[in-house]
């Protein structure tokens, strides 16, 4: 019974397209975050839709409210103030998870909250 639920799953992701749409989004949304070029990104690396990006190892010296937390954290709390989810990796990263089914339009909504986010800081 459970099997034939993931069958089902499978053959819907397949039929809509969706693991293409995960690669050729995926690399929309990296280029999409380097394109911010803030100077609080160190690296942005991601394999279809599971992104992350790495935050500069100084950010402490840069962001002296970061003192008291995590870098990730307070960029994380920041980020879901401003309406985008997303979750810490380790102290300097940031994971974005978005649904197989993401738009053009929504990384690039979701990019431009990572933005004005960032200035911010």
């Amino acid at each position: 019974m459970v099997s034939s639920g993931a069958n089902e799953v499978l053959s819907v992701i397949e039929e809509e397209g969706m693991l293409e749409n995960a690669r050729t989004m995926g690399a929309h949304a990296v280029a999409a975050i380097q394109a911010i070029q803030s100077p609080l990104i160190k690296e942005v690396r991601g394999v279809g839709l599971m992104l992350a990006f790495e935050l500069v190892p100084d950010f402490v010296e840069r962001v002296p409210a970061a003192a008291k937390r995590a870098p990730s954290l307070l960029v994380v709390d920041a980020l879901h103030e401003a309406g985008l989810l997303n979750v810490p990796s380790g102290t300097h990263a940031v994971r974005w998870l978005p649904p197989l089914n993401v738009s053009r339009a929504e990384i690039d909504e979701a990019a431009d909250i990572l933005r004005q986010v960032l200035a911010k800081f």
